[in-house]
């Protein structure tokens, strides 16, 4: 295989595939033997293949499946559909909600699907039918594809939740350093998620119900199933973003608090300090005639002088419960 023809396989109906080889995807048409071919959209001989060879319906679809960004989209056309579904980016190196996208156009006998980046699904695919464990037809495939995303989604919401987990622990015990920059983390990975899953969520329950993909009863049903599992990952995103909201408020109350306490301390202080610097600045004028300068005593006499201001001020503030 080039890079423009990454793969290519016959399902032979008992979860085998054969390879097929680059020349003879060249020369399939649409009335074959179920056949899947994957393509890479960046290569200008799978763009011109899919031009010149591939027999789609209008050029709509084709600028669908080569688009630079998509959103899941769902698009029947006589013969087939068009369907665009989103996951998380397992790739190396890369964050899970980089989500990644694969095209899908879907005949009774033939699937073409295409990827800008790598995708986990196709090399487990790939696997799947080499080890005679994959899917039997176009309709499984598409099946397999849509549970394979899935599959590959909960992992992540399982961390997204343990990670709000840890930061509600945190934020009891108090320990709050770095934990405002995690929260706005978090919510930005539930955004970009719920973005791609809940129009997702409604594109499976979709294609479970047009009569255009090949699909029998019990592929249906699976789908089905996978619309009810993305509604769930939709409804765990929204909790996630409630709890970090909610965690958030409690990190800003708690600050607020601090802050209000030691304004407080700082007040009480101030309170207590003030008529202190009076008396000592007024009594510290280097002018005639400063009541004791020629006492011995007077020093001792004013700290006691102080000494009973601050106890009197203590009994006052203790009277007004202000501490």
């Amino acid at each position: 295989m080039s890079d423009a023809f990454l793969c290519g396989y016959t399902l032979n109906g008992d979860g085998s595939g054969t390879p097929v080889e680059e020349d003879g995807l060249r020369r399939l048409g649409a009335e074959t033997p179920p056949v899947w071919i994957h393509l890479s959209a960046h290569a200008p001989a799978a763009i011109q293949w899919l031009e010149d060879d591939a027999s789609l319906p209008d050029d709509t679809l084709i600028q669908a499946l080569l688009a630079e960004d998509t959103r899941p989209r769902l698009l029947s056309r006589d013969g087939g559909v068009l369907l665009i579904l989103r996951g998380v980016n397992l790739n190396q190196n890369a964050e899970p909600e980089d989500m990644v996208s694969i095209r899908i156009w879907a005949e009774p006998q033939r699937l073409i699907s295409v990827q800008l980046r790598d995708l986990r699904g196709v090399a487990e695919m790939r696997q799947h039918l080499e080890s005679g464990s994959g899917p039997i037809d176009i309709g499984d495939l598409i099946a397999t594809f849509v549970e394979g995303s899935i599959a590959r989604m909960s992992p992540v919401m399982r961390d997204l939740a343990d990670s709000i987990d840890e930061m509600e622990d945190r934020t009891l015990s108090a320990q709050l350093h770095g934990l405002r920059e995690e929260i706005v983390s978090m919510r930005r990975k539930t955004v970009i998620f719920n973005r791609f899953l809940a129009p997702q969520q409604d594109i499976v329950q979709r294609l479970s119900q047009t009569e255009l993909a090949p699909l029998d009863p019990n592929q249906r049903s699976r789908l089905l199933e996978a619309h009810n599992d993305i509604a769930r990952f939709v409804e765990d995103l929204q909790a996630l973003r409630e709890r970090s909201h909610a965690v958030q408020d409690e990190i800003a109350n708690m600050l607020s608090e601090r802050l209000n306490r030691n304004t407080y301390v700082f007040s009480i202080i101030a309170a207590v300090f003030i008529p202190l610097s009076f008396l000592t600045g007024l009594l510290g004028i280097n002018v005639p005639g400063i009541p004791g300068a020629d006492d011995p005593r007077a020093f001792l006499i004013f700290c006691g002088i102080l000494v009973a201001v601050v106890l009197a001020q203590i009994a006052v503030f203790k009277k007004l419960h202000w501490f």
